[in-house]
């Protein structure tokens, strides 16, 4: 007998679309900023040689701050919901955003940054309501590369939206005739950032009247928003003629084929029981031996993954070394001295070709290796690009744009497998369901940390190799770091999803809960 492939329900991606309009303004704002970072630290008066530590710094302020608020988010999020706290998180990030662009000066700027992470603990959010929409093992790989492909697509419109909006009066004065505008003497990183903005307000509208609960505990609380939201379908229905029932803003959009029996049959009573707010156990119960090594290795690989993503824009915009003051092989400085459109131009097309092997090669190669397998690979291959990096900077002219390009390939494609797949082994991880916030929150916040520490030490051994004449230190600590941080991986099992958690967690509500569990647990569609 011919077994049919698991498919989505078209209720989830519907709200996996909406999920992804959410999301995808912050990886636009937070890509947007690496094209034009180093100028805007310029035009603050800091002086050359001090730019890439204060880029460093720029950087790992958020991460550092969101170190602290992680665990929290995660937390609340149990215990009130995905979509009131993944909203909250949006709105301090627009806020943040606008401070950033109008900053004044590099105290101004950091603390906006600092202020954004804060407030953001979405990364963690948005994973936790992508494993509860999708439990199913055979389609978590299509599911979690969902988020890195809104990323991937937002870092191609963020370097582009940076590069080519930063400083207008010296990059386009042909846009103003006569004299320039004040404003844009005054603020000339603003406008990048205003048009970021626009995106937030999309994402935070959509999800405030299409995106519906994904907490089992809160699902069937009433939503004003949704309600609302529930009203525009329905007339927009009607005028198209189109008499079709809407699903009643208190429907699960969790459900799937092989559950929505049993939630149709739970009573009134036990939905009103259900949408009480219930404490979610002991953080102490989400650290098993192989969520602990899970989130280890998620942390570190945030960690020299966004080192890489910060030094690389600082090394193309750096000015060139004088030839006459190499002694190759090792002793060389300097960078690419490109403008901040280039730059920007680069990364465009760097997640342009990112988004294609998300979309194409992810999928199938993971379910056939496994994440485990997938991840094991990508993080051996990035201590080697790191190691190449910096020998770019001596080949000749003509060959040093596509030597970057190609670094850049084989690092997205390594970054593609391994985000993904190190979220799919830690979401499986999980003891427990009503512990995976917690554990995402844990996960957030251990990465905010790596991304925290990495981009702050990466600036400071960029500033201090260069000073001494040595380009190869700050990528050759990376490559080392990164490659004692790949050993962990070789610990780690690859577990059964929870998908069945969800199922025998209904059965016992209605009583219906059998003996043997091996036959509530772990359905897979077909």
């Amino acid at each position: 007998m011919t077994r049919k492939r698991a498919q989505f329900s078209p209720r989830v991606i519907s709200q996996m679309v909406i999920l992804a309009i959410c999301r995808f303004a912050e990886p636009v704002a937070m890509t947007s900023v690496s094209p034009y970072l180093y100028y805007m630290i310029a035009h603050f008066g800091v002086p050359q040689e001090e730019i890439a530590k204060y880029v460093g710094i720029t950087f790992a302020s958020f991460s550092f701050c969101q170190f602290f608020t992680g665990i929290f988010w995660g937390r609340a999020s149990d215990k009130f919901g995905r979509k009131p706290m993944l909203m909250l998180g949006l709105s301090g990030t627009l806020l943040s955003l606008m401070v950033f662009g109008f900053s004044t000066n590099i105290k101004m700027a950091i603390a906006a940054r600092c202020f954004s992470g804060l407030v953001n603990g979405n990364v963690g959010i948005v994973r936790t309501m992508i494993a509860e929409m999708v439990p199913e093992k055979e389609l978590q790989p299509r599911a979690f590369s969902l988020m890195p492909l809104i990323w991937t697509t937002g870092s191609i419109v963020g370097p582009v939206l940076g590069g080519f909006l930063a400083d207008p009066i010296t990059n386009h004065p042909s846009w103003f005739s006569g004299k320039p505008p004040a404003f844009f003497k005054k603020f000339p990183f603003s406008l990048p950032n205003i048009v970021a903005s626009m995106f937030f307000v999309i994402g935070l509208t959509t999800g405030i009247l299409f995106l519906d609960e994904t907490l089992d505990t809160m699902r069937d609380k009433p939503d004003v928003g949704r309600r609302f939201g529930g009203k525009i379908i329905k007339y927009f229905r009607s005028r198209s003629h189109n008499h079709k029932d809407i699903a009643d803003e208190t429907t699960s959009l969790l459900q799937s084929e092989s559950s929505s029996v049993l939630n149709e049959e739970i009573t009134t009573t036990q939905r009103q029981q259900a949408s009480k707010p219930q404490s979610a156990p002991p953080i102490r119960d989400a650290f098993t031996f192989q969520s602990s090594i899970n989130l280890l290795v998620y942390c570190l690989l945030a960690l020299h993954s966004i080192t890489f993503d910060q030094m690389l824009p600082v090394l193309m915009a750096y000015p060139p070394e004088d030839p006459e003051n190499r002694f190759l092989p090792f002793k060389f400085a300097g960078g690419f001295g490109m403008s901040s459109s280039q730059v920007g131009f680069f990364f465009s097309i760097y997640g342009v070709i990112g988004m294609v092997m998300q979309i194409f090669i992810f999928p199938p190669i993971t379910n056939k290796l496994g994440a485990l397998r997938c991840l094991i690979i990508s993080s051996f291959a990035f201590p080697v690009i790191y190691l190449l990096t910096p020998f770019a900077v001596i080949l000749p002219e003509k060959l040093q744009q596509p030597a970057i390009f190609a670094l850049l390939m084989v690092k997205s494609m390594a970054g593609i497998f391994a985000f993904p797949c190190s979220t799919i082994l830690l979401t499986n991880s999980s003891p427990t369901l009503r512990l995976l916030g917690t554990l995402n929150g844990i996960a957030v916040t251990l990465a905010a940390m790596g991304r925290a520490v990495g981009p702050a030490v990466g600036g400071l051994t960029f500033s201090l190799g260069q000073r001494i004449g040595y380009l190869i230190l700050p990528w050759w600590v990376l490559s080392l770091v990164t490659f004692v941080g790949a050993l962990p991986v070789l610990l780690l099992v690859e577990d059964e999803s929870f998908a069945g958690d969800k199922k025998k967690a209904a059965a016992v509500e209605e009583g219906e809960r059998e003996e043997g569990e091996g036959e509530t647990e772990g359905p897979v569609l077909k």
